[in-house]
């Protein structure tokens, strides 16, 4: 029973973060505003280019060394080693705690060996560094999901439709939840 208090209350906690950092003001590069400006305006077709972009910036920390520590997070991740993930992942967020990929690369890892309260704790780090996140939104809805918060997991997929209008997640995880949440109250 405590586990599963120890998750509702990071859940909570992931959640109020999202909510709370869609009103502020944007720290980040003029690039990134303008790719996020765009990706309001962009047709349907030239998404995945825009994203592409996003996610370019994103993977950009700035040191040689952390870029190359995020090379190896992620080959790591697409072998399903997640254990070596986090290796790379520790030291990189050890050492660039203020880059958000980082973070979400570390709730991937973490989600995906069943460690939730690490990835959701991973996920609010990422969305107090970057509130536009919207892949780390895109976890913290299967978290919600898998836990059967589904109102809660449906609020963060209308957050993520306006950061990213054209996101695939409103068309298929939204289309889930809207009929799991058809006479649910919160």
């Amino acid at each position: 029973m405590n586990g599963i208090s120890s998750k509702l209350k990071s859940v909570a906690t992931a959640t109020a973060i999202v909510f709370a950092s869609a009103g502020t003001l944007w720290a980040q590069s003029s690039d990134l505003d303008s790719l996020f400006d765009r990706l309001q305006r962009v047709e349907a077709v030239d998404v995945a280019a825009l994203e592409t972009k996003i996610m370019l910036v994103w993977s950009k920390s700035g040191s040689a060394a952390m870029d190359f520590l995020l090379t190896r997070a992620k080959i790591a991740i697409e072998l399903q080693d997640y254990n070596m993930a986090m290796v790379h992942l520790n030291a990189l967020t050890d050492h660039a705690p203020d880059f958000a990929e980082g973070w979400n690369l570390s709730a991937v890892a973490l989600y995906n060996m069943n460690k939730i309260g690490p990835a959701l704790a991973a996920i609010e780090r990422t969305l107090t560094l970057e509130p536009r996140h919207f892949r780390a939104m895109e976890g913290l809805v299967f978290i919600l999901e898998d836990l059967g918060m589904y109102k809660f997991a449906l609020e963060v997929v209308h957050l993520i439709e306006t950061i990213h209008p054209h996101a695939e997640i409103l068309s298929t995880a939204g289309h889930r939840l809207d009929a799991k949440t058809q006479g649910q109250a919160l």
